[in-house]
């Protein structure tokens, strides 16, 4: 349920407290940024709270929102209210963006090995302690603990590898880079309350047919747990064969590919612009060096890779929870990442999903929880 909300100041400091809101959306996503609205009575109290850049928690639940966005309105139905709505925390990311300065030189940056590592670098570089810029640096803004992933940044072929970045948008690369390993990042409180943690986590496999002798947890209409469910596949977008273009101009580029075994009407082409990966990088020492073709080629492929885990078939499921039936409970027996079972006998689906958004909506018909699954 949402009882209640927590207003933050910009020290984290509870100021105030929406109870009394009319409706509230709170929405999250495994991949990306969720957002939320607040739609209650302009009155004094609500109208001096629901500004914009203070902070909204709730009860039980370590994601943070901002307030972006008020609007203030009059209807006849509901008299003046006011709309306060904006994004969760990890949403400051997109201030930022993935270089190193030195004087007039862009240098790219290079990540490699351990996937967590890799993106806990990027944030730290960027956001936290920016060496070259201390402007760049986000005072509330620390890294967490490390949750233990052991993953680590491979090729297609599951070697290991690295990946080059200059100029990305921190928090498209970062989320994205996690995604390609079906993992995700928040930013939460920390435990004294007066800092932002960066925290990477890993959704847990709560299937029928997970290995870790967890109680499974499926969701079907024929249980009284789930009462409206859509099904979806969707090809539009999908590229399964990558041309990818390096440095260089024109036909003299320094192009790779990535091939599968599709041919015919079934393969589906795309090309990458990689043209801010260079061959030549300055090592720790500030000493310039060369990519071997193989090494290069490697990141090339790399970031090919990236491109074509997003233009994949979508087969999604969503569908409206049953709260008042059965005993599982989001964010105590399930959570936002978790992988369970979708089960509809209707049309004959059985799938074991990840969980990649929730939306819980507390309005005068009350509580209800829908989730969307891939």
């Amino acid at each position: 349920m949402i009882d209640l909300l927590q207003v933050r100041n910009e020290n984290f400091e509870i100021i105030g407290i929406i109870d009394t809101a009319k409706s509230v959306i709170w929405h999250k996503k495994y991949y990306g940024v969720g957002d939320f609205e607040i739609y209650a009575q302009a009155t004094e109290q609500h109208v001096d709270l629901l500004r914009r850049d203070k902070y909204v928690t709730r009860i039980n639940d370590d994601e943070i929102g901002i307030i972006e966005k008020v609007e203030i309105s009059e209807n006849a139905q509901d008299g003046l209210m006011i709309i306060a709505s904006g994004r969760f925390a990890k949403s400051i990311f997109d201030r930022r963006i993935i270089y190193t300065l030195s004087g007039k030189q862009n240098s790219a940056t290079v990540i490699r090995g351990n996937v967590e590592s890799g993106a806990r670098a990027l944030v730290a570089n960027n956001a936290i302690s920016c060496a070259f810029n201390s402007k760049r640096n986000i005072p509330v803004l620390q890294l967490g603990a490390h949750s233990g992933s052991t993953k680590i940044i491979v090729d297609g072929s599951g070697q290991a590898t690295q990946k080059q970045v200059t100029n990305d948008n921190l928090l498209t690369y970062t989320d994205a880079l996690l995604q390609e390993y079906e993992m995700s990042a928040k930013i939460v409180l920390s435990a004294n309350e007066f800092k932002l943690d960066y925290k990477c986590f890993e959704g847990i496999d709560r299937s029928v047919d997970n290995s870790n002798g967890l109680d499974c947890i499926v969701f079907s209409s024929d249980f009284d747990n789930l009462t409206d469910s859509d099904y979806l596949t969707d090809e539009t977008t999908v590229k399964n064969m990558a041309l990818i273009g390096g440095e260089g101009e024109g036909l003299d580029r320094f192009y790779s590919s990535i091939e599968r075994s599709e041919t015919g009407l079934a393969r589906r082409e795309m090309f990458v612009d990689a043209s801010n990966i260079q061959q030549k990088y300055k090592d720790d020492q500030d000493q310039e060096q060369t990519y071997t073709d193989s090494e290069y080629k490697a990141m090339l492929d790399s970031r090919g890779k990236l491109q074509l885990a997003q233009m994949v078939r979508v087969e999604s499921f969503s569908g409206t929870i049953n709260t008042a039936f059965g005993s599982w409970r989001l964010g105590i027996d399930y959570a936002l990442g978790d992988i369970v079972t979708i089960q509809n006998n209707k049309i004959g689906i059985y799938a074991n999903v990840r969980i990649t958004e929730t939306t819980e909506v507390q309005d005068e018909n009350g509580y209800s929880v829908s989730l969307n699954y891939e």
